[in-house]
Formats: C-alpha cells, structure tokens, sequence
C-alpha cells in the first residue's frame, strides 16, 4: 500500500532542469537462483539548467537489487553518470524499483522498474505445480446514507463490494463499530455483507470497520497514517489520523489560522492506499509520521507501504518498507519545519 502527504507540483518555467534515466524498465532477464548480474543505466541531464540530484535509491525489491554506488551532486546540461544495479537471484520473477530525487519540476520523484524473470524448472515428472502465493481479499466498505439524525433516521453498513483478486470467494465479513460517542448505546446490526438498519441513538461520529475472509483462509488488511504535531503523541489531538481528522478539523500552530491545520483528505479503508494528509501552512515545529498496522484486520504476506513527504510541491524523502505486525505503530521519518530537514526513523514498531 501506498500511505502519501502530497501536494500540487509547480508548473515547470521556461528555463528548468530535466532528468532522463535510461534504460527503464531495467530487465535483468533470468538469473539462475543464487548467481547475481549486473545492469548499468544512464542518469542524463537533458535539461538547460542545473540538474540536482539529492537522493537516490532502491524502493521495492530491496532484498535482491542493490546499487552499488549512489551519485547524488549537480549535473550540469549535457551531462550524465552511470548508476551499476546488482540482482541477486532467488530464482523466482522479480519486480523491484529505483528511486531519484531531483529537482525536475516535471519529475522530482523519478522511478526506474526493475524487473528479473523466473528461472525455468525441468519438470522431472515427480514434482507438481507450484502455485503462486495468494494475495489478501480487499475489504471495500461504506456507508448509506453517511449523515443521519440520531434516534429518528438509520444507516446502512455496506460491505458486498468487497473482492478477492485471486479469484476467490469471499466467505466472511466481520464488522465491527470502533468508534461512537460518548454515552452511545447503538451496536452494529446483525447480518452479513451488508449490515442494515444502524439506528445512532447519540449525535456523534460512528466508525465502522470490516474485515473479510477469503475461501483460502486470508483476511483484508488495513494500515493507517498517522502525523503527530511538534512533540505530539499518538491517538491524541496531537495526532492527524482517521478517528479525528477526516470529519473534524484539528487547532495545530497559531490559534485563529486555519492554514495550518492538517486535514486528512483521503482514508482508505481497504488498505491499498493512498491516504493522504496535507498541511497548506505548516508552523514551526517538527513533524513525525507513523504508518498503523490496524490490528483486527491480520494479513501474514509481504506488505510494502510507501510513504511520501512533500514540502512546498517538493519530494523531499520517500521510502518503502514491509509492514505485517499487527496493531504496530512503525515510524518512518521526522521533518523539520521551515528548514525542511528529515530524520530517518527506521525500524522499531511501537
């Protein structure tokens, strides 16, 4: 899944840098598992001004492609270098990417597609097919109508647009209410798919979840953003995520000023992303963002969640990395406002 904090790029003037990377996609072709191959691409500047490269590398596929040497620096016009990416086969297709910042206001995020291919098994006629992994069913959810008024209007929880894109059935759907205002007595109806007749018996704000079970036994996962102001604590008003900031606007910064108040404008419950959270204005401070491993909704595969930072319609820092501990609270960076610096927080769930 992809969790972004996007904004709108600037239109590029009559006199801007521009990047070209070629070849892309980059194929490695099939490399016998446990033998490594090389490929070398071509950073140019095509542009007709200086060309900033501040950051370069691998995203997804990091476990079997690695560059070799990254070369960040000013590229002057008609300038270029050579990048080396290695592979390290596992004999098994492979899909992974290259990442380049820059400051092309075309392009300031350059992706490059790396691709490996399967290694060919002689099927020696004691052996059956191996089928490939299954992937988690998508819980699709929403409600109808989404405003009501309490004790003398209901809802209804819709769920049957889920899917499974294996193919399969979809057997299961667990709803469960997170969330009611204080005082609330009201509970989710009984049913299936689709849970009808939700009568609110307190004004507030109701928030469903659901999870859904595949005919293989695989359930729907959901990670949630999280961007927790200067020295703010998670699941607190300090904190810009989907309890308290998609219905409802946070007081961040000056008092009075709305600019600088986060908003998250996109939630996805299904869990592919992208949610995204934006601040027009941003006061002094620093600035955490955590990606949540919504516990409730397990999924034991590979799940690769980028996150994205924007700062005045720049990329500043992006990064991808395999979340699948439920219920954790992974950080991933700190940025510093207004200088714009980042601090990587790899690793360490809370």
């Amino acid at each position: 899944m992809d969790s972004t904090i996007s904004s709108i790029k600037d239109p590029p003037g009559e006199s801007s840098p521009q990047i070209l990377v070629t070849p892309n996609p980059v194929d490695f072709g099939i490399v016998p598992a446990g033998e490594q191959a090389s490929e070398i691409i071509t950073l140019s500047s095509v542009g007709d001004s200086t060309l900033n490269v501040t950051a370069m590398q691998i995203g997804l596929g990091r476990e079997t492609f690695a560059l070799l040497a990254p070369l960040p620096g000013a590229y002057e016009p008609d300038t270029f270098a050579e990048l080396t990416i290695t592979y390290t086969s596992d004999g098994s297709a492979t899909t992974g990417d290259l990442q380049i910042l820059s400051n092309d206001p075309v392009s300031p995020n350059t992706t490059v597609l790396l691709l490996a291919g399967s290694e060919v098994i002689v099927d020696t006629g004691d052996t059956g097919t191996v089928d490939p992994p299954l992937s988690a069913p998508v819980a699709v959810c929403s409600v109808n109508p989404d405003a009501v008024l309490a004790i003398h209007e209901s809802a209804d929880w819709i769920g049957s647009t889920s899917y499974d894109s294996d193919g399969g059935a979809i057997v299961d759907y667990s709803w469960t209410l997170y969330s009611a205002p204080a005082g609330a007595t009201a509970t989710m109806p009984s049913g299936t798919a689709n849970r009808r007749g939700f009568a609110p018996d307190v004004a507030g704000e109701y928030v469903g979840e659901l999870v859904v079970t595949d005919d293989s036994g695989l359930s729907s996962d959901d990670m949630d953003l999280h961007l927790l102001d200067n020295s703010g604590t998670l699941t607190t008003d300090s904190d810009c995520y989907f309890a308290n900031c998609a219905w409802s606007s946070l007081d961040w910064g000056v008092g009075g000023r709305t600019d600088d108040n986060p908003t998250l404008d996109l939630d996805d419950i299904p869990g592919t992303g992208p949610e995204n959270i934006n601040i027009d204005s941003p006061a002094r401070g620093t600035y955490t963002v955590y990606v949540h491993d919504y516990p409730g909704s397990a999924y034991v595969g590979r799940n690769d969640v980028t996150v994205n930072v924007y700062l005045a319609s720049r990329l500043i820092w992006t990064d991808t990395r395999n979340i699948n501990s439920e219920g954790c609270y992974e950080p991933f960076v700190a940025v510093t406002i207004p200088a714009g610096t980042v601090i990587d927080m790899a690793g360490g769930c809370r």
